[in-house]
């Protein structure tokens, strides 16, 4: 288990647990992709309620969850980083260069 602190708990529509740390969001997410700072309830809604949840570089340990907003679609990438640990690893929204060509895993 790690020692680093967590911000917040998701679950997800098929019940897992996704994690955000907070070194991960202040430094990550808030630091590399700053507009996201405002759009914490996006980042919150995409992995409750995502439309879809592709394959992420690595299908066998990375996911990602997409969900239209109102004027853009919002993503936030994940990896398990063991059977059972799921971990937000960064959040943007469609004015970024997200653009998986993943499988679909889930949809609505």
């Amino acid at each position: 288990m790690s020692n680093r602190k967590i911000k917040d708990t998701f679950i997800d529509p098929r019940g897992k647990e996704i994690i955000l740390y907070e070194q991960t969001w202040d430094i990550h997410i808030s630091g590399g992709h700053p507009e996201m700072i405002i759009r914490y309830n996006d980042l919150k809604t995409t992995i409750k309620d995502p439309d879809h949840i592709l394959e992420g570089r690595n299908p066998q340990k990375e996911e990602l969850y997409v969900k239209q907003m109102e004027a853009d679609d919002v993503f936030v990438s994940t990896r398990y980083l063991n059977n059972e640990t799921i971990t937000i690893v960064t959040s943007s929204y469609s004015g970024a260069d997200n653009k998986s060509k993943g499988t679909i895993k889930w949809s609505k």
